[in-house]
């Protein structure tokens, strides 16, 4: 536990930080590929040493999405584009440093609910998880694209048509189950399938230049407080989480619930708990429902992000992509993770719970306010000289992803779709969403199908899984009903 005191492990988490601000806040620079750059540093570095720099780069770049989703409207990761179009309507009203202010605010109190809680209930979560099946996968994965459908706010039938397009989307490729090549058209590089961050980059980038060179005339205008910048950026956003502790608190739940699920992580967190604000929000509209929105999604993320260790120190299950990279990392070090690592490696265990702490405490809101200062440089940038950037960040962050030049021509062709959805007003995130959760969905139901002899029934039978289908029913009810109020009342 002492190595995280010392020069080298001070040196370690405030790189490591940095590192993750720059990578998190680059479309397309994700904060899974920074750590996988960083592979072989820690090869090289002690252990207590090199997790906790991989705990700080995950924790910041999860934050440093937001700041694309700021400046130019392109959300820099899958958790972040939950709620990005709110965060950019935002910083356009209220300047970057308020709404990114609210977002490093919301991620360091969700990310430090989400680490009290891993060290508290680390072990009742594990035995909780121990009991979910494919069955029980299935059901998330339906549970989060129903709450997607009533989300957006607009047409539910037109979300369900962005949705189904996203899930459409995911299947390219090879089957996952069968082995079966799909929707590759005869080309060995589709049978790798899409890549949603690449689709991403493409649906809210790409189209957002194009929206542009197609309305030259279209402006912001951007506010600018007279409040000093700490103001701004720490003490009015605090004062909201106050105020909204509760919406936080649950939120940060919801994030900790879904992050410990192997497979689910900040990504999947951050839309379960935006999507359900949203519907509880349904029909009112405002600037501080707008805010509620945001700290729902970035509490949500950094509290995943703690809690999808939680399989993977316990049991060796990777909560996440990261976390994946994790257990890689300690198989390298010959540390074999698993209930008797609490035993075997209580210092390293200090370490990690510490570094938790740290990183949301110091890290986050500093290099948070490092890059909102960038993007009130950067916000006030000429809309040509933007644009260019933009495009020139959207053509390299669709090729670092693979290294293929197939990936950029996918993101322009995301793009020309995402500009002719928008013309009809069909939502973009849902596109996302389906893309991220129809994997897991094919894949839970194939293999529950195939375990069961196709008896249908026993999706049914299990107590969780009945409780999952309860959840979703009452979410297909509630959006029904507020759509019908909102219909009433236009």
């Amino acid at each position: 536990m002492s190595e995280i005191f010392s020069l080298q492990g001070i040196l370690a988490l405030l790189l490591g930080g940095l590192y993750g601000a720059i990578f998190g806040a680059i479309p397309g620079l994700t904060a899974t590929l920074a750590i996988a750059l960083f592979i072989p540093i820690a090869f090289f570095l002690d252990p207590s040493i090199a997790l906790p720099a991989i705990i700080a780069i995950s924790s910041v770049a999860i934050f440093a999405g937001d700041v694309g989703s700021t400046v130019a409207r392109i959300p820099g990761t899958p958790a972040s584009a939950a709620y990005f179009e709110k965060l950019f309507g935002l910083s356009r009203r209220e300047g970057p440093l308020y709404s990114l202010g609210l977002s490093a605010m919301g991620s360091a109190v969700g990310g430090i609910i989400g680490a009290l809680l891993l060290i508290l209930t680390a072990s009742i979560i594990v035995s909780f998880a121990r009991q979910f099946s494919s069955f029980e996968y299935f059901w998330i994965a339906v549970l989060g694209l129903t709450a997607g459908v009533f989300a957006s706010g607009g047409s539910s039938l037109k979300s369900l048509t962005s949705l189904l397009l996203g899930v459409l989307f995911s299947t390219v490729g090879v089957d996952p189950t069968l082995g079966y090549p799909r929707f590759d058209f005869g080309s060995t590089q589709l049978m790798g399938g899409l890549n949603y961050i690449v689709a991403m980059i493409g649906l809210f980038g790409f189209s957002e230049v194009l929206n542009h060179l197609f309305k030259p005339g279209k402006t912001f205008d951007v506010v600018f407080s007279s409040n000093p910048s700490a103001n701004q950026f720490f003490l009015k956003p605090l004062f909201l989480i106050l105020k909204k502790k509760w919406l936080v608190l649950r939120s940060s739940l919801v994030g900790v619930l879904v992050g410990f699920l192997p497979g689910a992580g900040a990504d999947i967190g951050s839309w379960v708990s935006t999507s359900l604000e949203k519907m509880r929000q349904k029909g009112k509209e405002g600037d501080e429902e707008d805010d509620e929105i945001i700290l729902a999604g970035t509490s949500s993320n950094n509290a995943a992000v703690a809690s999808a260790w939680i399989p993977a120190l316990s049991l060796g299950l990777p909560g996440d992509t990261v976390t994946a990279i994790v257990l890689g990392v300690f198989m390298m070090k010959g540390i074999s993770p698993g209930p008797l690592l609490f035993d075997q490696q209580p210092g390293l265990i200090t370490a990690l719970y510490l570094t938790f702490i740290i990183s949301n405490v110091f890290l986050l809101p500093f290099y948070g306010y490092l890059s909102a200062l960038m993007a009130k440089k950067l916000i006030k940038t000429p809309m040509p000289l933007l644009l260019t950037v933009v495009t020139a960040l959207c053509v390299v962050g669709s090729y670092a992803i693979n290294n293929e030049i197939r990936d950029v021509w996918i993101m322009a062709g995301m793009g020309f779709l995402a500009f002719l959805l928008q013309r009809g007003g069909f939502p973009l995130a849902q596109v996302v969403l389906g893309m991220v959760l129809g994997p897991i969905l094919e894949q839970n139901f194939m293999v529950s199908a195939i375990k069961s002899k196709w008896d249908l029934m026993s999706f049914f039978d299990r107590p969780v899984a009945l409780f999952l289908m309860v959840c979703t029913i009452i979410i297909i009810f509630v959006g029904f009903k507020y759509g019908r109020k909102m219909e009433m009342q236009n």
